[in-house]
């Protein structure tokens, strides 16, 4: 598929009310400003990619972080408009699984048909298609270049497979959930009977856990190899938002207050005690698009505390369908950051920036994705009964308020200076590097951890600042 057939593709799902990040995108802007910019990381020994939603608080002017996203998130066409490094990181680790399968021959062939899966999530209406199909599009030529002489074709999900040596699979994520099994003997995940060498989104474990093809154990999915998601090693980070917390201490983001709730009423007593200090967002885990996300303020009692938990509950059984509590649980309690204002005709609207960390063996690429804002302004009286004052996120709505990440006129309105770009970017590396390092010790803490977690001045970030 070449550029103008992106175009073509793009041109319709802008038909269908397409976010269309991509239209942000300026090659020679993202390149006078040194984007991305290169970091050391020394510690990682694969390739992935996240995607980090970043505040400035108005009450402290810190940077804080309300989560973070793995590959299933989209925007990565945001600063050149095509996806072409992600695509290409992709493809270069389903290349070494293959290899590591034992599936690709010394002399380049497959050994048998192989599989890669590109999945979407399962909205009503579909608002990413011109990020999406391109992406995959671009995966196939990488693949196809990086393994010549192995033929690549594309399929729905659902399709009958044909010959090819290399079937690149793409749908929402049920569809593709439902062929997918895994293998008794090997534990590596298949498709339609066949290997699979690649997994573009993690949301997919959350459906096979919900169906019941997959097995939880506490915060980790079991009985299965994950070397074939992208960023696998982060794959229980990206559906643990306490643990994505706990490891921004010492990167130069804060920390939110927060909770975890294994069951509907501890949620109801942890969210009640915590009001005391503010208001706090409710969270389930292993959803997206902000899915169940809900905020309880103070003044609220057990009633209606339970009724928000409730209204969460019954969000995430509307999307997914039954079964959800294998996967949403435990839930989540944040403290709300609220954003310095962006000030619009009608009031000062709360806004989140999106920063990407594209990252492989012993490096990471950083660089700004967009500033997504509330659609309504922000009222501290009433917020709580509207979520269209406090919540940014754009894929699960009809309507979208983006402007670029390179926008210096816009981010010296909320306060983003270079200064605080540069900071936001090497600070999204260092908790990518801190995950990767907790992932590697089985979820274990370095003794300096321990200790800050303890006397927050004990290893202050800001002494080894360069």
């Amino acid at each position: 598929m070449n550029l103008a057939r992106h175009r073509f593709i793009r041109n319709i799902f802008s038909g269908m009310n397409d976010i269309e990040e991509w239209r942000l995108g300026n090659p020679a802007l993202a390149a006078a400003k040194g984007y991305p910019r290169e970091y050391a990381a020394d510690l990682i020994d694969d390739w992935g990619m996240i995607f980090a939603d970043l505040v400035l608080d108005s009450a402290t002017g810190m940077l804080a972080c309300h989560e973070v996203n793995g590959p299933n998130a989209v925007g990565s066409d945001a600063l050149t408009g095509d996806s072409r490094l992600r695509a290409d990181n992709e493809a270069r680790q389903a290349v070494r699984r293959a290899r590591e399968f034992g599936l690709l021959r010394r002399d380049g062939t497959l050994a048998e048909p192989v599989v890669t899966v590109h999945a979407h999530q399962h909205w009503k209406f579909f608002r990413t298609g011109g990020e999406f199909y391109p992406r995959v599009d671009l995966f196939s030529q990488a693949l196809e270049t990086l393994l010549p002489g192995n033929g690549v074709a594309t399929y729905a999900a659902g399709d009958t497979l044909g010959d090819e040596p290399i079937a690149v699979v793409m749908g929402d994520v049920p569809s593709v959930a439902a062929h997918i099994g895994i293998d008794p003997r090997t534990r590596r995940f298949t498709y339609g009977g066949r290997p699979m060498i690649f997994m573009g989104n993690p949301n997919l474990l959350s459906e096979l856990i919900r169906t019941g093809k997959l097995r939880r154990d506490g915060r980790r999915a079991v009985d299965a190899d994950l070397r074939v998601l992208h960023a696998w090693r982060l794959a229980g980070v990206f559906h643990d938002k306490g643990l994505q917390q706990r490891l921004l201490a010492g990167t130069g983001i804060r920390p939110l207050r927060h909770f975890s709730a294994g069951s509907r009423d501890e949620a109801i007593t942890l969210a009640l005690g915590m009001l005391a200090e503010g208001p706090v967002v409710l969270k389930p885990s292993d959803t997206s698009g902000g899915t169940g996300v809900r905020v309880v303020v103070p003044g609220m009692g057990v009633d209606a505390i339970a009724g928000q938990v409730d209204a969460l509950l019954a969000d995430c059984v509307a999307k997914y369908g039954e079964n959800v509590q294998a996967a949403i649980f435990p839930i989540g309690g944040f403290q709300f950051v609220r954003s310095t204002g962006y000030p619009m005709g009608d009031g000062e609207h709360l806004w989140d920036l999106r920063f990407a960390v594209l990252f492989e063996p012993g490096r990471a690429l950083a660089f700004p994705v967009s500033l997504r804002f509330a659609p309504q302004p922000f009222d501290p009286e009433t917020f709580h009964l509207d979520r269209d004052q406090w919540i940014s996120n754009v894929s699960g709505r009809r309507d979208t308020l983006l402007k670029s990440g390179m926008d210096d006129a816009v981010l010296e309105r909320i306060g983003m200076t270079p200064e605080r770009m540069d900071e936001a970017m090497h600070a999204c590396v260092r908790w990518t590097v801190k995950a990767w390092d907790n992932s590697v010790r089985d979820g274990g803490t370095v003794y300096e951890d321990a200790c800050e977690a303890r006397d927050e001045s004990f290893y202050p970030v800001e002494k080894f600042l360069s």
